[in-house]
Order: structure tokens, then sequence, then C-alpha cells
């Protein structure tokens, strides 16, 4: 490394300020050496007029960057926020700093809040302009350049009756004195940060200034494509993702079941369903770069592929300028997805050479005015998020003429248990929409090659338990849940008493899925961390069917005994085979509604059992039932036997009653339905 390191500046105050912060925490951290500084003048230096909106990319640090590029200098030090979209062609930031303070100032004879109408404010960004409209829409902007002692002179000499200006400068300037307000919106990004550049390839100087590189401490964002809903359809490269999260974003289009794959995560539900967002989109973006700063592994789940028709591209943009790392996994696309799962191509030689994707929603589709769509020139046309435009759709198919007998279909909750297909013409798909009571999310299709579509023959089954789509082979499955799976809080005491009974157990006793899950979550997820991974580790595990026994695997832990008969009296009998337990201590994670059954017939074999409510399983709210014609019903649990019956009082004579686990069979036929059969 040559001494003295040439650090490339502008020339202003507030440039050479910034080299002093650099500077003084660079000593915080034991690194001290000489420097000489370089001051340039750049491109935004010498024209004072050009207003901002209008400047070339690199407007402060096309001079300063030549310097570098030419070996006149060694690094340079900006303002973050005026670095230009792309750096120069071999440059890279060699640390991104804390930075001072984000926010913005008010600077004005007078508060905010008792300026008059049209009072004349000064601001030299975009953004803020927004965000001054937003709060008092009466002003007169008006776009200033110039330093901050230049912008200050503009209100002394009457010009401007305020400015808005970033709190950082005027404290690098002690000019605090000046400060009237602090505003309460999202400053711009980077804003307050310094970023040092130099080099690719100078290893030296970017180890030098490493340890101030607040980006060494970022998590990263991953956007992961959930598929088109059916929970099997993610990929696998998604469910790796999930289960490194430590925060999971997802949408009302990603189906709940997705979420067992991030026990340990936090899960933050987004919305994002037409007119019902949980979280608007600034709220959200700004809560991913939060916590990918905060140094979590962050997963966005979203419905269908990430980058189509979704937020993803604005989200990609915004995590990007504040420099943070972001990955995407694609996803199946409702788009192709829900068509190819009811065989129906897109494309088809001498049928459909050419297909286009087009969303139902414009971005001035609130503004009470709605147009038709321009449609470009395609064999096949896919409409996604287009239900609630269905008329507008048709009415741009008519007019750009395609005949009236043009096939059509809805896809309604495609994929899914709860799909709903309508099948029309141009002619004929608004009726027949209306007829059916369709609900979102919907596809919609027009072209011949829907003609490809043979509809399956089967009986639609009410499904009153959890995980419908493992009963999809029976028939179209409508998930009608009588039970409502949650976790029980415990409190910090509580969970210290369940760790001295892991301790002393010998066996851990696992009857559901559920009941693993919800015991590693009450742990945060973190069995590989400290005493609890010991404590497990040779603990024996014994569970019922592969479908548990695949919930433990996800978390590196094996089970020794599995009972292939999925019942109490299954696992007991698997157990009595493989283990003397005579004077074991078993501990049983159960729900609040467990079956006698297990812990009685182990304590009569000899063994102490501890049972503990992980999870609790409850009624949910009474609903109608649906309108469609149901066939047939399939039960899981006794609880979802009693419950139906709760809200119901009977099962219709008509149906087929299907159950799972002679339990709920017994459950059944004391109530009375002694031609109910078993699933298992």
């Amino acid at each position: 490394m040559n001494l003295p390191v040439k650090i490339a500046s502008r020339s202003s105050s507030l440039a050479l300020a910034q080299i002093d912060e650099i500077i003084h925490e660079l000593k915080a951290q034991g690194r001290v050496f000489p420097y000489e500084i370089l001051k340039f003048e750049t491109a935004g230096d010498k024209d004072k007029k050009t207003l901002l909106t209008k400047a070339q990319d690199d407007f402060f640090t096309d001079t300063i960057d030549q310097a570098l590029l030419e070996g006149k200098a060694d690094i340079a030090i900006h303002s973050a926020k005026d670095l230009p979209q792309h750096l120069s062609e071999g440059l890279k930031i060699f640390a991104l700093t804390k930075g001072l303070d984000s926010r913005d100032a008010w600077v004005s004879p007078m508060h905010w809040k008792d300026l008059p109408r049209k009072a004349r404010v000064g601001t030299s960004s975009v953004l803020r302009q927004k965000q001054i409209l937003q709060l008092r829409p009466d002003l007169t902007i008006v776009e200033i350049r110039g330093s901050i002692n230049e912008r200050l002179q503009l209100i002394k000499k009457g010009k401007l009756d305020g400015i808005v200006v970033a709190l950082c400068a005027l404290k690098r300037l002690k000019l605090e004195a000046e400060i009237k307000d602090i505003f309460p919106w999202e400053s711009m990004p980077l804003q307050g940060q310094l970023a040092v550049v130099g080099s690719i390839g100078d290893y030296e100087l970017e180890n030098l200034f490493a340890p101030i590189d607040v980006r060494r401490n970022f998590g990263k964002v991953i956007l992961v494509g959930a598929g088109p809903g059916d929970p099997e359809l993610i990929t696998l490269k998604g469910i790796n993702a999930l289960q490194r999260a430590d925060c999971v974003f997802y949408d009302y289009l990603v189906d709940a079941d997705l979420l067992k794959h991030a026990p340990g995560a936090q899960h933050i539900y987004a919305g994002k369903r037409k007119g019902e967002h949980s979280l608007s989109q600034e709220a959200l973006s700004r809560m991913l770069k939060e916590k990918a700063i905060a140094g979590k592994n962050v997963v966005r789940l979203k419905g269908g592929d990430p980058l189509i028709f979704g937020r993803g591209a604005d989200e990609i943009q915004y995590l990007r300028s504040y420099h943070i790392e972001v990955e995407v996994i694609p996803g199946i696309s409702s788009a192709t997805g829900i068509p190819s799962s009811l065989g129906i191509p897109l494309t088809a030689r001498g049928i459909a050479s050419s297909v286009a994707f087009l969303s139902g929603h414009e971005e001035d589709e609130d503004k009470g005015d709605p147009k038709l769509i321009v449609l470009p020139q395609a064999d096949t046309l896919i409409f996604l998020m287009g239900l609630t435009k269905l008329k507008i759709i048709v009415g741009s198919l008519k007019k750009s003429g395609w005949p009236k007998d043009t096939p059509m279909m809805i896809i309604a909750n495609g994929t899914k248990p709860q799909e709903q297909i309508v099948k029309g013409t141009l002619l004929t798909i608004e009726d027949l929409a209306k007829d059916q009571n369709l609900r979102p999310p919907a596809l919609i299709m027009a072209g011949k090659t829907i003609e490809f579509y043979m509809p399956r023959s089967q009986k639609t089954f009410l499904h009153c338990g959890t995980h419908p789509q493992l009963y999809q082979q029976l028939g179209k499955i409508m998930h009608w849940p009588m039970i409502d799976i949650k976790p029980v809080s415990m409190s910090e005491s509580q969970q210290k008493d369940l760790l001295k009974t892991i301790e002393s157990a010998d066996i851990i006793v696992f009857t559901s899925w559920y009941a693993v899950e919800y015991f590693i979550k009450t742990f945060g997820g973190k069995l590989h961390e400290g005493s609890l991974q010991e404590q497990l580790k040779d603990k024996i595990f014994a569970v019922i069917g592969p479908r548990t026994q695949k919930a433990l695997q996800e978390h590196h832990i094996q089970a020794d005994v599995v009972a292939q008969e999925e019942t109490a009296q299954g696992l007991l009998k698997a157990m009595t085979q493989h283990i003397d337990l005579k004077g074991k201590r078993i501990l049983f994670p159960r729900s609040n509604l467990p079956n006698p059954f297990l812990k009685e017939a182990l304590t009569a074999a000899g063994a102490m059992v501890t049972e503990i409510t992980i999870y609790e399983n409850t009624k949910p709210a009474k609903r109608d039932l649906p309108s469609e014609n149901i066939e047939g019903v399939i039960f899981t649990s006794p609880s979802t036997v009693k419950n139906f019956l709760t809200d119901y009082g009977t099962i219709p004579g008509s149906w087929q009653i299907m159950a799972k686990g002679p339990v709920t069979l017994k459950t059944l036929q004391d109530a009375g339905y002694n031609h109910a059969s078993s699933l298992s």
C-alpha cells in the first residue's frame, strides 16, 4: 500500500467534514495512516443551474471516478446517496458507513405547522417534493441547487420561506441551531451514510476500510416463488430457503402449509389481496430492509413466480438502493402452472404458436375511469388478477376482433382443493361466471388451446381436517377445516421446566406433525444451538407415521420407532416391539385434546409418562356450508367430527362419510353414522 493514501473528494466544507468523519471512525478501530486530500470539481460543482431531476447519473462523482481509474487517487469518499446507480467499471465500494442521521430537517424562521398557504418551500429532491405535497398540497415547491450555506442564504434573502435538507448535513457543519422541525417520513436511500470507493483488486486498501463497512453485518433477502397454489408445487430450493429463514413475509396467495418449512422463523403476513393490503408496499419494503440490516436471513414468499406481475421488481430495486443483497428463487407461475395442471397447452402445433400474459389491473385502476385493455397480437391470452375486470377483458377482446365463439375459461383457486373452473366462450363467459359465484384469485384464458381441456369425473368432498392436499386422489377436495391449530404460549419459567423434563426423559413421543413443529417452535426452532441439542442427542424418538417422521428429519433428528399404522394403538405396538418400557421416563408433547389411550397403555407397561400441552386444538367460528354440490366428507380426527356436529347438527344423508383412523371412525359410529368408512 502506497503512503500517504490519496483521498479524492469534492472541495465543499461538507465534503471535507465527511473525510474527517471517516478518519475518526477508522481511528476508533485502531486504523491510523498518513493521508493526503485531493480536491476535485465535479460536473455538479461546476453546473449550478441544471436541476438534479435532470442531471446525469455521475453528476457529483465524474471527475473523482476518473482520478481513481487513472491512478491519480487511491480512494474517494462520497455522500453515499450521491453515488451513481452503476459505478464505473473497475471501481467498487470498499465501505458503507453506519450513517450519522438519515432524517430530513425543516429550516425556516417559522415552524412547519405555521406555514401560510402557498408558502415557497425549497428542495432538490423529487422524493421530498412528493412527501411535502402529501403533507401540504397547498404549498409552492421550488427546486433549488447549491451548497447548504447557499441554500440558507435563499431564506435570509426572502426568496424562500424555508428549505428541506438532510439533517446529517446540518450536523456535520455544526448548524444544528438552524433546525426548526424534523420530518417523520422515510428519507432518501443511504441518506446520512458515507461511501468509500476504490479500485477493484486493491485488497490492502479494501481491508483497511473493512472495519467500518456496515454491510458485513447485513443479512440478505430471498424472493421465493411459492408456485400457483398447491403447496407441493414449490421448488426444493425454495423449501431450503424457508428452512434457513429467520423471518418470512408471505401474502394471501401463499398456502399456509408452506410456513411449516420455517418453524423457527418469524411469520409476517403481508396481505396483498386487492383492496385488503395488510401492509402497504412502502411499509413492506421498509420492513424487509430493516430485517436485513439487522442481520436477518429474510424470505419474501410470493405466490407464483416472484417476478411476474407482482411487486418483486419494486422490492429488488428498493433493497439494492440500500446495498442489501437480494437473491431470487423462481417459482411456477400461475400463468403456466394452472393451465398445465389441467392438461391445457398454451401453444400447440397448428393451433397456437404464441402466448401473451397480461395483468388484469392497471396502475390507474382506482381512478374510477376503467379503460379497455390494449391487447397484444397472440394466439393465447392469459389474464392474471382479472376476475373483477372480466367485463373489461371481454369488451377488449370483442373490440380487438376476437370471434364471439372464442373459447374462454376462468380458473379460480387453481391447483388448490377448492379449485373452480368455468368454461365458455367470449359470448357466454360473463353470465357463466356470475352463476358460479367465483372468488379470486382467478386466471382467465382466451384461445383455441382451451379445447384440450377434458373435465375429470370426480366427486366433491369437504375436508374437515388439515392438509387437504393429501387426499386429492379421492376427487375434488374442498377444504373446510373444523379445527384450528395454534401453539401454546409458554413463559420463560415454563420453558425452563420443559428443558428439565427433556433432560430427564428417556423417550420422546410425537403423535402428529404439529407436535413436532410446535415442540421445536417453543425453543425458537433452534435445535442446533447450545444445551438443547446436547440433551436431545441421546433420546429415543417414537412417532406415528411417515409424515411425523419427516417433520423430525427436517430438523436433523432421526426417529427410532415409526408406527406405520397411524394410530395410538399402532404406536404402542411398535414401541413395545422395540423398547422395554418398564421404568422408562417418557415425554409426550401433545394437544389440549389428547386421546387418553396412549398414556394409560404406556403407564400400564411400566413407563412413567409426562404429558405436556404444546399446541391447542380449538373449533373455528361457524360458517354456512358451501352451496356447491357436495357428495362426501372427510374427517381426520374425533374433534373434526364433534365440531362439525356441534355446528351443523347432522351430516347430510346423501354424503359419503370417510374417516381417518379407527378412533375417528368409532366417533362417527357412536354418533349413529354406521355407514361411515375408513381411510386407513
